[in-house]
């Protein structure tokens, strides 16, 4: 299960209070709360996330924290439901591009 999985589950109360981080102390208070489980490495990439003060979270912008929606050197990642199974399907010009998730059939 990805960060994106685990994240996506979270409601806007929980999403809210995620915002409001500012620690580890609090994000493993979060994470007792919450019931999600996280890896060292993925507790690592959140706390860098928070530490950063770049938070202040959109449904999207934190699907794309936890690792879904952004573009990820040459591989994309389905924003709804987070599969890397992604193709490029046309070439509307040089920064608008459309795409196709071939798991759930979502073009963006």
């Amino acid at each position: 299960m990805t960060l994106t999985d685990k994240f996506r589950g979270l409601t806007p109360g929980q999403r809210e209070k995620f915002n409001a981080l500012k620690d580890s102390a609090g994000l493993e208070a979060f994470l007792f709360e919450t019931g999600l489980e996280l890896t060292v490495e993925e507790k690592a990439q959140v706390l860098e996330y928070i530490v950063s003060g770049k938070l202040s979270l959109a449904d999207e912008e934190l699907d794309n924290v936890a690792g879904g929606g952004c573009l990820s050197g040459s591989s994309m990642t389905c924003p709804k439901c987070g599969s890397t199974n992604v193709k490029k399907i046309s070439n509307l010009n040089h920064f608008n591009n459309r795409y196709r998730c071939f798991s759930c059939d979502y073009s963006w």
